[in-house]
């Protein structure tokens, strides 16, 4: 090979490795459970500021501290900088003093923030001001918590002041803590706001997927959360609504009730089929946004648009001219429980090696998920009509399956529930569809939205969190509750082997590296939590008795002698 041509791959493997490291850096976690009544600690609440400065914030006047630091600078366009590949020196430069502005703002005041910004980047004050204004106000109520005053309150019987509920980067207006949560309107959702933030969303996940295939998918899976979608003001159904092609038409109460179809001129791209899986507390919270998504599907269906740009319309005809279906039945979209019903059963399934086939899984999802939920072509309502062989057919047909994440608290590991939903119908389409689809998350917890995919996620979350000593010690001093955490982490992890063969084998080699072989920690963690320590190594073994993971036999003898080491302890204590 050309040396020259070897040193260019040299040099992009680098720059590669070097972005990974800097992304993983910038990573915002929490570094321990939230204790209640307990403010937040100084690094913690510092790193959130930084997020809380980095986003525009119209409603409060406020811009984001980059975007002026970048005006001031002379920076001609920050939003390209921001979906640059590789982090440059200007962003760099760029980050370091928005950051230092934070820093000064909650060490010395607003003022002396100002005139920091005025002497090292030229920020009008003008400008900056209503910003650090607002970091001000966001870290005086994260130094105050009223939980514990609060919950004394409601057991007296008291009024409880109400609050919305979100995660504090994408609405600083969540603080102060130990209010009344409230939902939203239904049918506000999705706001003005929120379409706006899922059309760039929306264009990045289309992006990724034409990059990797050349083509658009002909069907993609969509899932929706009620909790989610009250945080993000229903940022996660605007989506759907972006890639059907699609706006929301609000009457003079501000009600999202009907649809405006978009023109192919102005979309400039096919209008995608989504098959849309709701939670259960969407499905009793957001009843008429699902009417809103069934209507949008199918005035989609009905547009005189070439099938090759329509891909609702071209399936819809396909499933009637293949089996004489009927149009209601063919365009059915909209998918949840049974009425009364919740969750998807998968994750249990997991979490107790109850499965012997991977196709169990995504049968399962089906069998809980198949309800079908939309009106009829005469207005009439069917909520919770069980539709098996409809939603069999819709998934048969998906390419791409995918999940927004909102939340740099909760994560795919944090939880079991991503796992549930997410790889529960990944896998679905994978045995009807005969493929495995290809499966994408978008992180909103940055001003660029990114598009990765599972691996991609699940790599970062592993390195950030899982891996990383700031987060595993910051658990640690939580005790017993705290080897828990670590333990449910890794049976995260392994629900997303299960569900989606998604996690290299390296990370469940280095897990073991990290928590089993080191004969300190080992040891931290016995004393600490022996229950936990003996369900962790079981979890790693079970990985590898399932062909997820091939260590050397060391690694494996040691840890059938931790369980059975600990197995006597634990059935003695």
């Amino acid at each position: 090979m050309n040396p020259k041509a070897i040193t260019t791959e040299r040099d992009a493997r680098v720059m590669r490795l070097y972005e990974q490291l800097v992304e993983i850096e910038h990573r915002l976690i929490p570094t321990g459970l939230h204790v209640f009544g307990r403010a937040s600690e100084l690094q913690e609440k510092a790193d959130l500021l930084r997020m809380v400065a980095s986003f525009d914030r119209p409603e409060q006047g406020a811009r984001a501290l980059q975007r002026l630091v970048a005006d001031a600078l002379g920076v001609e366009s920050y939003d390209a900088l921001l979906h640059e590949t590789s982090t440059s020196e200007t962003r760099q430069l760029i980050d370091g003093v928005a950051a230092d502005a934070v820093r000064q703002c909650c060490e010395h005041g607003v003022e002396t923030a100002v005139d920091w910004l005025i002497s090292k980047a030229g920020v009008d004050s003008e400008e900056s001001r209503p910003t650090l204004l607002l970091i001000a106000k966001v870290a005086d109520q994260l130094d105050a918590n009223n939980e514990i005053d609060s919950l004394a309150r409601a057991l007296r019987g008291e009024y409880i002041r109400p609050g919305p509920g979100a995660d504090i980067v994408q609405n600083p207006l969540v603080l102060p803590t130990g209010r009344n949560t409230h939902a939203v309107n239904p049918y506000s959702v999705p706001s003005q706001m929120a379409f706006a933030r899922a059309k760039h969303t929306a264009d990045a996940l289309l992006r990724r997927y034409f990059e990797e295939h050349g083509r658009y998918p002909r069907a993609l899976a969509l899932v929706l959360w009620g909790l989610d979608n009250i945080k993000t003001q229903g940022e996660g159904v605007a989506q759907a609504l972006w890639l059907l092609g699609v706006r929301p038409v609000r009457d003079a109460l501000n009600r999202a009730t009907e649809i405006e179809v978009i023109p192919l001129e102005e979309l400039r791209r096919p209008r995608i089929d989504v098959v849309m899986t709701v939670s259960g507390i969407f499905r009793d919270l957001f009843m008429p946004t699902m009417a809103l998504l069934d209507k949008a599907v199918r005035r989609v269906a009905t547009l005189d648009e070439p099938l090759d740009m329509n891909y609702v319309r071209r399936n819809v005809s396909e499933k009637i001219h293949a089996d004489s279906s009927e149009f209601d039945d063919a365009v059915t979209r909209v998918f949840s429980n049974a009425p009364g019903n919740y969750g998807t059963n998968v994750n249990f399934m997991v979490m107790q090696s109850a499965w012997e086939n991977d196709a169990t899984l995504g049968d399962l999802f089906v069998t809980r998920k198949c309800f079908a939920y939309a009106r009829d072509s005469k207005g009439r309502s069917v909520e919770g009509r069980e539709a098996r062989e409809l939603m069999d057919d819709a998934l048969s047909r998906v390419e791409a399956t995918y999940q927004n994440i909102d939340s740099f608290e909760v994560g795919i590991t944090d939880v079991d529930h991503y796992f549930e939903y997410l790889g529960g119908i990944s896998k679905a389409v994978e045995t009807r569809a005969k493929s495995r689809p290809s499966i994408y998350l978008s992180d909103s917890l940055s001003p660029q939205t990114k598009i990765r995919s599972l691996e991609e996620t699940v790599r970062l979350e592993t390195r950030a969190k899982t891996l990383n000593p700031k987060w595993y010690e910051g658990m640690l001093k939580h005790g017993f509750r705290g080897v828990a955490e670590i333990e449910n982490h890794v049976a995260n992890t392994f629900g997303w082997s299960a569900t989606a063969d998604a996690v290299d084998p390296w990370i469940y080699t280095e897990i073991s590296k990290t928590f089993l072989l080191d004969p300190i920690m080992l040891n931290r963690l016995r004393e600490l939590n022996p229950h936990s320590l003996q369900s962790l190594a079981r979890r790693l073994l079970e990985a590898h008795n399932r062909g997820y993971w091939n260590p050397n036999e060391e690694i494996l003898e040691r840890l059938r002698e931790i369980i059975e080491h600990f197995a006597d302890r634990v059935g003695g204590a």
